[in-house]
């Protein structure tokens, strides 16, 4: 598949219903005028994402408008007719926001490295520079009948795709049981515990709306970044 000319789903910062976009030459534009946007395919990194030994594709394709720029990661999947475009970005780059390292294929995992812009503490680096917060992920993929979702299994089992963060700095003490992925045969990320860590309520996400679930952020311990910080993971609870 030619992903340059081909017809991508894209939501807005990762959360948003997503939106088809056909590119031509790497390129499309929507809504031509004031306020058109524009598409462009990014950096294509290619490896065997799932194991079965074909080779798949991570790929960015960036947004630009007259109000921002962004940029999503996407995997794609080789399959009989072609490759199919898993609808869950899995980093989300921005000015003056997150930048995302080329991702890193290797034994069926994807390995991220994003640079976190840290509130008060980076607010004198220009936004051009990454911020000095430090972020590695690995990322597999898992599966259930015709859904295929991301995952993440380190620093920590969770959901793979992006985490919309937490609407209120107030917490639930305690957890429920969580899954990386909307299904009880995806990898457990914890067990009802009363004590277990804390639980958090994230702000809204069109894109990551299932019926019978329902998208939580929980800190537990060993969920620390590569500085130390007990960092929000999302896992899925059953409603």
């Amino acid at each position: 598949m030619d992903l340059a000319n081909t017809t991508w789903l894209y939501s807005s910062e990762g959360l948003r219903l997503p939106l088809e976009v056909k590119l031509v030459n790497g390129e499309a534009t929507t809504d031509p005028g004031e306020f058109s946007t524009d598409y462009t395919l990014g950096e294509v990194v290619y490896g065997d994402v799932d194991g079965d030994g074909d080779e798949d594709a991570v790929a960015r394709i960036n947004q630009a408008s007259p109000r921002d720029t962004e940029g999503l990661w996407y995997i794609w999947l080789a399959d009989l007719l072609g490759a199919v475009q898993l609808k869950y970005p899995i980093a989300f780059s921005g000015r003056c926001a997150i930048f995302v390292e080329p991702p890193v294929i290797s034994d069926g995992t994807i390995k991220l490295t994003e640079h976190v812009r840290v509130p008060g503490l980076d607010d004198k680096i220009p936004c051009s520079d990454p911020g000095t917060g430090l972020s590695k992920r690995t990322i597999t993929i898992t599966s259930e009948g015709a859904e295929i979702w991301p995952v993440q299994t380190q620093p920590a089992v969770a959901w793979g795709g992006i985490c919309p963060g937490a609407k209120y700095n107030e917490s639930s003490p305690g957890v429920t049981d969580l899954w990386a992925a909307p299904s009880t045969t995806a990898p457990v990320t914890a067990t009802t515990s009363p004590d277990g860590g804390a639980m958090f309520e994230l702000h809204d996400a069109p894109l990551l709306q299932r019926e019978g679930w329902y998208l939580v952020g929980v800190k537990l311990a060993g969920m620390a970044n590569e500085q130390g910080v007990t960092q929000l993971e999302c896992a899925w609870a059953v409603k």
